[in-house]
């Protein structure tokens, strides 16, 4: 079988011990075109002649490229047959160059890397705006893509808020322009996960019997826009918390209140999208237990800050999505750009809502603690509970038996899965008995029990 031949996207390696001179491949398609694709097994004339790939090959292939890329990229890792020879197959992509192999900097010239001159170098960063490069890129689909109830209902927020002025006439087209969304007949980035009919990105929410997350009493899983998933995940949220009804003293009006205040939780969820990282594989969630409702973000936090920094530092927003930010502060989804999280703080220690938050290199969570609930209600909850595995739980334990001190971002290369959806897998397992952890995080291992 005969792959044909490299492009200035695809490169071919006969084994996997070019692995070092690969990423310099690597770095340079990411800085001519923004992906590519690179073989493992694949003779450089194109034919597959396969190799061996053990339980190792995919974890050092992650390896490498975490080591070697800057910025860092999430690239998809697979182990595939070819016409009967295993083969590691390799895909990219990145929209935050310059990029750099090991500290040096290459660009792609038909099918090889060659090192980028300083004077290149520097036209490069004088041209990129790093915070804009992904909003600003055009997407394949024009104005025929756009939710027009989504784009009418935001236009007439934001002028009914005074934050933008009406047009003469009303015109997708124009309003998208003047938002900085469109443009040549087509929607950036930006505007595209802002206003798609297409469902560009997911939200997953859940609602689960206790706070070991091993049932669930309701679970969905949504496809939309931004600006329509902000208010998807705000009504599911408010469906399912609890609320208590006063009266005011002075007529039978019923004032209900919620035992986490809908602003902070729409300002959470708001903050969740504005600040995601869309550049790769991003879902956001929402899980309810009987103690807590958090609010994942696929995006991390600013290095070198931490949330409370915003309200006692008082600093500005920093966006990692400025023309998404910039829309919803236009339709008053965000009163001002950098309070957010000032917001959120005040509205909790006003009502004595407890809240608390997680950072991780892949996201950033925050959980407010649920009021009018039985605290600790999950206490020797789970001690006759019969737990079932699913196919990705096999996977794990499956590895885990090869290589008993693999983490879950290298259980989530192997097996093809998010890194939430590996810890759910190991919380399941470990629940069911399969799996005991020995040693602390960071140097212990998995012990698998037959």
């Amino acid at each position: 079988m005969n792959l044909g031949i490299e492009t200035e996207v695809l490169e071919f390696k006969k084994t996997t011990s070019e692995l070092k001179d690969s990423m310099d491949d690597i770095c340079a398609m990411l800085n001519k075109h923004g992906y590519g694709t690179l073989y493992f097994g694949v003779k450089p004339n194109g034919d597959v002649c396969g190799q061996t790939v053990s339980s190792s090959s995919l974890d050092d292939v992650a390896r490498y490229i975490k080591d070697a890329i800057e910025p860092m990229i999430y690239p998809q890792i697979d182990k595939i047959n070819l016409d009967g020879y295993d083969v590691i197959k390799v895909t990219f992509k990145g929209s935050e160059r310059p990029y750099s192999s090991y500290g040096r900097y290459f660009k792609r010239v038909h099918d090889r890397a060659e090192k980028i001159t300083s004077e290149e170098l520097k036209h490069i960063m004088l041209d990129n705006d790093f915070t804009s490069i992904w909003e600003n890129s055009l997407t394949p689909y024009g104005i025929e893509s756009i939710d027009s109830n989504s784009l009418k209902n935001f236009y007439n927020k934001a002028v009914n808020c005074g934050r933008l002025a009406p047009l003469e006439e009303y015109d997708e087209e124009h309003l998208l322009t003047i938002l900085g969304l469109y443009k040549n007949g087509k929607l950036n980035n930006a505007g595209y996960y802002l206003f798609a009919s297409t469902e560009p990105t997911v939200l997953k929410m859940a609602t689960y019997a206790t706070d070991a997350k091993l049932s669930f009493t309701d679970i969905d899983r949504v496809r939309g826009n931004i600006y329509n998933l902000i208010d998807v995940g705000t009504q599911y949220i408010s469906n399912h918390m609890n609320w208590r009804v006063e009266f005011d003293g002075k007529s039978t009006a019923r004032i209900e209140i919620p035992e986490v205040p809908i602003e902070a939780i729409r300002e959470a969820i708001v903050n969740a999208f504005a600040h995601a990282n869309y550049r790769s594989f991003t879902e956001h969630e929402i899980t309810i237990t009987p103690t807590q409702i958090e609010i994942y973000n696929p995006g991390g936090f600013p290095v070198d800050y931490k949330p409370e920094d915003f309200e006692i530092k008082k600093l500005g927003s920093m966006p990692r999505n400025k023309k998404i930010l910039d829309s919803l502060y236009r339709s008053k989804n965000v009163e001002i750009q950098g309070s957010g999280l000032r917001k959120i703080f005040s509205l909790c220690k006003k009502t004595e809502t407890e809240y608390e938050y997680v950072l991780n290199d892949f996201g950033f969570r925050f959980i407010f603690h649920r009021k009018n609930t039985v605290q600790h209600v999950t206490e020797n909850v789970t001690e006759n509970v019969t737990v079932k595995l699913i196919d990705t739980d096999y996977e794990v334990l499956k590895v885990l038996k090869l290589n008993p001190e693999s983490t879950r971002e290298v259980l989530a290369t192997k097996i093809g899965k998010t890194v939430r959806t590996i810890q759910r897998s190991l919380d399941r397992l470990t629940s069911a008995g399969k799996i005991i952890r020995i040693g602390s995080d960071k140097t212990g291992y998995w012990e698998v029990i037959d």
